[in-house]
């Protein structure tokens, strides 16, 4: 089915966020919409742009939420293990929506075993939003601006435009509130590499992941922070797998179809730095 394009993106998304949170109500799934157009001027810059839709989404209902959603129409582009480094969101199309991710945890909100007493604080303190006319939980104006700051530390460069927009409008007084509810949500050590302090962590099993993610280092320390970071021996052995395993997800997004052998075998020898070639 082809691509729906007649109506502009913004309209698509905000109508996108409108669609899930009456999805949610009706079938009793607690989500919370994050970024992009969620978030108003007390957070983001005026003007600012986004082209998907993200929804956090309560983690005992995720699965629930998702097959919802795939017997609406929607089509996965990216699993929740192959989405990024740190497996926390899948990627779903849909030929009138767009692009949407649906997060089953936001990396560096709580640690590993916390998500959901970490969405519950979140929830607790969320309120309405009217995107499209309809009524859309979203986090605390608070609890929003520490999101854009954990974003940027996996994204420094790209996302740096917006802390310097909330460092235009928020006193040193709102700065220390934030740093303190990064604490009570267990999330000291992602704010602390979105804001330079990472060093501070050194010694902490997640400080290698954290360096990746926010600052450019080789790709081999990427690999051994992951292994660092996974909590149990499977969860180590499994990632040390995936390091001869091809994403076969976000190679199709790269090549806009269904990678053949060929291209799998061309990008496994490519990230070994053999060219492409097997001989």
């Amino acid at each position: 089915m082809a691509e729906d394009t007649s109506a502009p993106l913004k309209a698509r998304i905000m109508l996108a966020h409108a669609y899930f949170q009456r999805m949610a109500d009706r079938h009793n799934v607690d989500i919370l919409h994050v970024k992009g157009y969620a978030f108003d001027r007390e957070v983001y810059r005026p003007n600012r742009y986004s082209t998907d839709a993200d929804i956090l989404v309560r983690p005992s209902h995720v699965q629930r939420f998702v097959d919802l959603l795939l017997e609406d129409g929607w089509k996965i582009q990216a699993h929740f293990e192959t989405g990024s480094v740190f497996e926390h969101a899948m990627t779903l199309y849909h030929p009138v929506w767009g692009l949407t991710d649906i997060h089953r945890f936001f990396p560096g909100l709580g640690r590993r075993g916390g998500y959901s007493r970490v969405f519950e604080q979140l929830w607790t303190a969320r309120r309405p939003v009217m995107i499209a006319h309809k009524p859309c939980w979203v986090p605390s104006v608070l609890d929003a601006r520490v999101i854009v700051v954990l974003h940027r530390a996996r994204a420094a460069a790209k996302y740096s435009s917006d802390i310097e927009y909330l460092r235009s409008i928020l006193s040193l007084g709102d700065w220390a509130r934030m740093r303190q509810r990064a604490a009570e949500l267990d999330s000291s050590l992602a704010y602390a590499a979105a804001t330079g302090m990472l060093e501070n962590y050194r010694h902490d099993r997640d400080y290698l992941l954290w360096k990746s993610a926010s600052q450019p280092i080789p790709a081999y320390q990427q690999w051994l922070g992951r292994i660092y970071s996974a909590p149990t021996l499977g969860d180590k052995l499994r990632t040390l797998k995936a390091i001869f395993v091809v994403n076969r997800d976000h190679l199709a997004m790269q090549l806009g179809h269904e990678p053949t052998k060929a291209e799998v075998r061309a990008k496994f020898f490519e990230r070994f730095g053999i060219g492409g070639k097997n001989g």
